[in-house]
């Protein structure tokens, strides 16, 4: 006579299609679109979300199931009938990033800062400063090795030990380790980072100024410079949104539309580094009176000895315009003498700027409205030596 636990799991069985066509939920089996039955774990283990997972394909201890928008690793040995597999999975609550020498990986993983006491039926805390972390065992997590470093949340560990006696999984023992200041990205979890890339410092300005006007049904365009580590960015990836589309819209291009008169503020931050923003505060009227700006572009260092060339653009509430003109000027930024460039020529509103013989000096070059002295903006360019 078949033990009861085994007579109710054949009678599963028999109706597992019934189930499964009536509860059965969407899943993805290591990428992979499936159907299963997925229930809570109802026992007292509730300190993660564990789940159990009834279907009829194969699976495998390690295996991935995306369930309800989460990624969940099967933990447990799988229990397996005549037609069926049955499984406990737990939802992965971190991803974090190993670096070979420059190449970032990055895994779904369990990390635990309790482990279960089997005498006491209880979460322990592991000792300050030390968790576990499950992973899949594949080809890249086999690679990783003891004193190996990652982030999980901002906080660094070292690989102090390396189990895979349980078959399709990696334990990994970890200490809390000490931050590296200048080669960690800790703000995104990677360690070693700038050890072989380049550190970004992004800035974005909005050339448009501070104010602009924009007439009812008109439009005018926003502007923006983007630089990366000072240096000019081509073609960047802004986004752009109004505080209030009822006066003011803009779309994905940054050109505005004057809609009711009021007031809104335009914000443009960097699409990918979207702490990196300028904003300009924009007013529709009915009749737009005359608001002047400038912006210069150009490089912003010179070699010594050599000549860059700079251009003013003039824009009246945000849109450029090319009927005015600009004044040329140019000093030490700390308004020493002699001052360490010229202005060598000027046509229109462009101006060529020569670098003198000695290095170490920023100027700065101004571009003047000439029907208005008080419309103006200044360039900063550093004077570099050839050593």
């Amino acid at each position: 006579m078949p033990k009861a636990g085994v007579a109710i799991m054949q009678d599963i069985d028999a109706m597992l299609d019934f189930f499964l066509y009536e509860k059965g939920k969407s899943v993805k089996l290591n990428g992979t679109d499936q159907t299963a039955l997925v229930i809570d774990a109802v026992d007292k283990l509730a300190y993660y979300d564990d789940k159990i997972i009834r279907c009829k394909y194969n699976i495998r201890t390690g295996d991935f199931i995306e369930y309800n928008n989460s990624k969940y690793l099967i933990i447990s040995q799988i229990d397996k009938s005549e037609s069926s597999y049955r499984a406990r999975i737990r939802k992965c609550n971190a991803g974090i990033a190993f670096n070979w020498i420059g190449n970032i990986k990055w895994f779904d993983s369990i990390d635990e800062s309790n482990v279960f006491d089997i005498t006491s039926d209880k979460y322990m805390s592991l000792p300050t400063g030390n968790i576990n972390v499950f992973v899949q065992n594949n080809t890249d997590t086999r690679n990783v090795a003891i004193d190996q470093r990652f982030y999980v949340t901002n906080q660094p560990f070292k690989i102090t030990g390396i189990d895979k006696s349980q078959e399709g999984l990696i334990k990994f023992n970890c200490d809390l380790d000490t931050i590296s200041t200048t080669y960690d990205d800790v703000e995104n979890n990677i360690v070693d980072r700038w050890r072989y890339e380049t550190s970004h410092t992004y800035s974005l300005t909005i050339d448009n100024g501070d104010t602009a006007n924009v007439q009812i049904n008109n439009t005018a365009q926003i502007i923006c410079t983007v630089t990366d580590n000072n240096n000019n960015v081509q073609n960047p990836a802004i986004t752009f949104s109004s505080s209030d589309s009822n006066y003011v819209s803009v779309d994905n291009s940054g050109q505005l539309m004057g809609i009711n008169p009021g007031q809104a503020v335009i914000t443009a931050k960097l699409t990918y580094h979207d702490s990196v923003q300028d904003t300009i505060s924009v007013t529709c009227v009915e009749t737009v009176s005359h608001s002047y700006s400038i912006t210069i572009t150009g490089e912003t260092s010179i070699m010594t000895g050599s000549s860059k060339s700079y251009v003013a653009h003039i824009f009246d509430n945000g849109t450029e315009v090319y009927d005015k003109s600009a004044s040329w000027t140019i000093r030490n930024q700390d308004n020493s003498t002699p001052v360490r460039a010229v202005i060598s020529g000027s046509t229109g509103n462009s101006a060529t700027v020569q670098a003198g013989s000695q290095s170490g000096q920023n100027v700065v070059l101004k571009a003047t409205l000439i029907d208005d002295s008080n419309v103006y903006t200044e360039f900063t360019i550093q004077i570099k030596g050839l050593w």
